[in-house]
């Protein structure tokens, strides 16, 4: 689910239109950010919050309904906000990813936060939280 979710939200054309690049892929990656170059901005950081892995009487269940954490930065209020609303769509939508199939996503938690200052950067941050649900 993990590698799906990460294709999934770099393939989206409404999230890779807000979003930074790197490496020639939308700025959007696990547990960190990978350049703090302008042009790499909006960046998203994507957090497993809850596993949500299941067990029914044959062991772990095929599906997982899981808690991801997108925190959003960009260079804007407008930008950060702008990544986070396309993240939350594309993920409110059902769809097949390889051999995943997401099931509709919920937004648990939205927040933003000031901006701080970060070498020479002034960034700004939205955070949110979904309950994805997949099976695979």
């Amino acid at each position: 689910m993990d590698a799906a979710l990460l294709k999934r939200l770099r393939e989206a054309e409404a999230v890779a239109a807000k979003s930074g690049t790197f490496n020639g892929e939308p700025a959007i990656d696990f547990d960190e950010r990978k350049s703090d170059e302008a042009n790499a901005f909006p960046a998203a950081i994507v957090t497993l919050i809850d596993p949500g892995k299941r067990y029914d009487q044959d062991g772990p269940s095929a599906t997982r309904q899981a808690r991801w954490r997108f925190e959003c930065m960009g260079l804007t209020p407008d930008g950060a906000a702008e990544l986070a609303e396309a993240i939350v769509q594309e993920l409110e939508t059902a769809e097949q990813v390889d051999s995943v199939r997401f099931h509709k996503g919920f937004l648990a938690f939205g927040r933003s936060f000031p901006p701080e200052t970060v070498g020479e950067r002034r960034i700004y941050r939205r955070l949110i939280d979904m309950d994805i649900t997949a099976t695979y």
